[in-house]
């Protein structure tokens, strides 16, 4: 934070002091886009180069201090201790419109095999834009993953996601054509020499050869050999059935009670567990990605899932967690159902098989 002007990594990014880890990350890639024109990946946003533009340092600090929670504390209190001055009327106006836009923005898009595949990077209630795209796009024409928080659409629906997003690009919008400079004809292609075909002549080695095999896999592998083999290999087999006996079985079987989960791995160096799956819910226990997390349910729509952590359990947004293993064999639960807290047992592909 400057001293001088006190102004807060909040003012220099644009959001509010109560913003999730997600709505950094969508504020840093609109402010970067806002100021380059580039789309910005989620390798640049882990551990992207520190830029030379003045603006885009101040813009990147102002992100790493924020997503680190221990530097984002000690940053709000600062802030609580400070004396701050009042800012002016235009300087309460710009800041209005960075925290409060009016608009919904992708953090990419593109197209492959005959489909737009888009992901929201920045809205100030990502649920409206989400109800916006189901609204206004049939069902035959979207599909959505929760767990890439990717929606693929079909290009006849350009026209309704240029009106929900400000920085959707239509495929219309071309280049122009690249430049061809003169072709000159060059030298007239040889025809190429004809090939006569003849006869292979080297059968009779071949036939040779064969009888030769013949002849040694007869010396060295008679045929009688066989049965004597064949007659200690079933004496053994009978042998060993008659000595069977059957042992008690050492596996316990599984409680009644116990639910089958699946892992998560946080997509954010920290997301909030809330106690209804809604983002304006009751914040339980801020998690952190230096570990794992059991899923053990989820919304009829998956855009929410039921994650416990061994002494809380709640609902995380989907697009912020990756679920190892099928997420649909999850069970459904209703949004005012009550969270069960037993033991968890996670299960993953490798264990079905």
């Amino acid at each position: 934070m400057n001293e001088k002007t006190l102004e807060s990594y909040y003012q220099i990014l644009g959001v509010r002091p109560n913003a999730t880890q997600e709505v950094l990350d969508a504020a840093y890639r609109r402010q970067v886009r806002l100021h380059t024109g580039e789309y910005l990946d989620d390798s640049v946003l882990i551990a992207g180069p520190e830029p030379s533009d003045p603006f885009l340092a101040r813009v990147d600090e102002a992100y790493r201090q924020l997503s680190n929670p221990l530097k984002r504390w000690t940053h709000d209190e600062a802030l609580s201790e400070a004396e701050l001055v009042p800012l002016t009327e235009e300087e309460l106006e710009s800041a209005r419109k960075r925290i409060e836009p009016s608009d919904a923005w992708l953090s990419y898009q593109r197209l492959e095999n005959g489909s737009i595949y888009i992901r929201v990077g920045w809205a100030e209630d990502f649920t409206a834009v989400h109800e916006a795209v189901n609204r206004a796009i049939p069902e035959a024409g979207r599909t959505y993953n929760a767990r890439l928080n990717e929606w693929r659409v079909d290009p006849r629906y350009e026209g309704e996601l240029a009106e929900i997003f400000a920085n959707f690009e239509r495929a219309g919008v071309q280049a122009p054509p690249r430049q061809v400079g003169p072709i000159y004809k060059g030298v007239s292609a040889i025809p190429a020499a004809q090939r006569i075909h003849q006869a292979w002549k080297g059968w009779p080695f071949l036939v040779i050869g064969g009888l030769i095999l013949a002849i040694i896999g007869a010396v060295l592998f008679p045929a009688n050999r066989a049965d004597p083999v064949a007659a200690q290999a079933t004496a053994t087999a009978q042998a060993l059935i008659s000595s069977y006996e059957p042992l008690e079985s050492d596996f316990d079987e599984p409680p009644p009670n116990a639910i089958i989960g699946l892992t998560g791995t946080l997509q954010h160096p920290s997301v909030n567990l809330r106690e209804r799956p809604e983002t304006a819910g009751p914040v339980l226990k801020l998690l952190s990605n230096d570990r794992s997390y059991e899923v053990i349910g989820r919304l009829e729509d998956s855009s929410w899932y039921v994650v416990a952590t061994g002494e809380e359990t709640g609902w995380v947004a989907a697009w912020t967690i990756e679920v190892e293993g099928e997420p649909a064999s999850l069970p459904v639960r209703a949004e005012n159902d009550s969270l069960p807290a037993p033991t968890v047992e996670v299960s993953s592909d490798s264990d079905s098989e």
